[in-house]
């Protein structure tokens, strides 16, 4: 008898300590600097940034449908367009020193100029329909409301901000880490941040620096995923700062995208000009 009850113990450790590995299941290829993806329900569509090469203005936002072929290009023209959000018919892009605005009914496309921007990165939408900007190389975050962009936040506790995203009421941020002079690629640690839109009291979600930070999203157990563009890793990190590696990468995943209804992960591939998609 005892020793049946120390098999079943021992099964019942081992069982607990499976854990199911992600699964990289596709791979979206010939998106030249592909920086961004969102996904917009109401038209089952979804919508990518394209940096494409070093060429003027050669960027542009293409639509992909639900099999990720392409639609259309929604907007070409741009400089180097990052971070996408949507809400309605509107979608906003951060196109370096320009928030991009497009009217995805008329098609209307409106560049409002941010004077003292330098790198616009990523882009999230409040409750209440206002826009706010990250800026990695000034390490501030503008706002836009009431048609009009406003420097909003200033200050190297932001440790140069890329990734943006609304949780209820408070904007998070995934951190490149703090840096001047223009040299990203030196620059130490982000954390995971927390901001208080309405008192601005910064919060470090991760105590202690995680990595070169850039996308940033929330699953469906709470936890928020995020990736290092530098080191190519992906984490899953808890709301008390607890950091997990979900699987390792080559450089460059961005600002990455997940499907709370498909429990699936979209990581564009800037370097790579591909899309992987990441399943448990």
């Amino acid at each position: 008898m005892k020793k049946r009850l120390l098999s079943i113990t021992t099964a019942m450790i081992l069982s607990q300590q499976v854990v199911a590995e992600p699964e990289l299941t596709q791979k979206i290829s010939n998106l030249p600097g592909v920086e961004s993806i969102v996904f917009d329900e109401n038209k089952n569509v979804y919508f990518t940034s394209l940096q494409a090469g070093n060429e003027k203005d050669d960027g542009s936002i293409i639509a992909l449908n639900s099999k990720y072929e392409f639609i259309a290009t929604i907007v070409n023209g741009l400089d180097n367009p990052k971070g996408i959000s949507i809400k309605g018919e509107l979608l906003y892009i951060a196109d370096m020193t320009d928030l991009i605005e497009v009217n995805l009914r008329s098609g209307t496309v409106i560049k409002h100029h941010v004077e003292s921007a330098e790198f616009l990165n990523d882009v999230a939408i409040d409750k209440s329909g206002n826009v706010y900007i990250s800026d990695m190389f000034t390490s501030e975050i503008y706002k836009f409301s009431d048609n009009k962009v406003s420097k909003w936040m200033d200050s190297p506790e932001l440790e140069n901000p890329n990734g943006l995203l609304f949780i209820g009421d408070d904007l998070y941020i995934a951190a490149w880490g703090y840096f001047n002079k223009n040299n990203p690629m030196e620059a130490p640690f982000g954390r995971v941040l927390k901001v208080n839109p309405k008192t601005k009291v910064i919060t470090a979600i991760t105590e202690e620096p995680l990595g070169n930070l850039d996308g940033l999203q929330l699953d469906n157990k709470g936890q928020l995923i995020v990736s290092d563009w530098k080191q190519g890793v992906i984490y899953s990190v808890s709301m008390e700062g607890e950091a997990q590696k979900i699987i390792d990468l080559p450089r460059g995943p961005g600002d990455i995208y997940y499907s709370k209804k498909e429990n699936k992960l979209l990581i564009p591939m800037a370097i790579d000009g591909e899309i992987l998609s990441l399943t448990e």
